[in-house]
């Protein structure tokens, strides 16, 4: 049975069939770019950090405008936009990496 379970995977034809790639990559939105190019600035494993330093620096309601400023900007979800605030304020200096 063996033998026979090795003939058949490797005869021609029985192959596994590679799916077609997508032809045409639709080239990123350069506002979905910029914010992810901000986000990228401060590693997210830190974001407790960055926030804590952030608000300890500018203030909890400064903090909070700038989280609302992102989502109005971007229309992304809260979470995306704490991260995007993050990379701004590394990418600014206010903050360390």
């Amino acid at each position: 049975l063996l033998g026979f379970m090795r003939r058949w995977r490797t005869s021609p034809g029985t192959g596994i069939r590679p799916e077609a790639a997508p032809t045409s990559e639709q080239a990123p939105d350069p506002r979905e770019r910029e914010l992810h190019d901000q986000i990228k600035a401060a590693p997210s494993g830190n974001r407790q950090f960055h926030a804590s330093d952030l608000c300890r620096l500018i203030g909890q309601a400064a903090y909070e405008a700038r989280v609302l400023e992102i989502i109005r900007q971007f229309g992304c979800p809260r979470f995306t936009a704490t991260l995007a605030v993050h990379g701004r304020a590394v990418i600014a200096g206010e903050i360390a990496r």
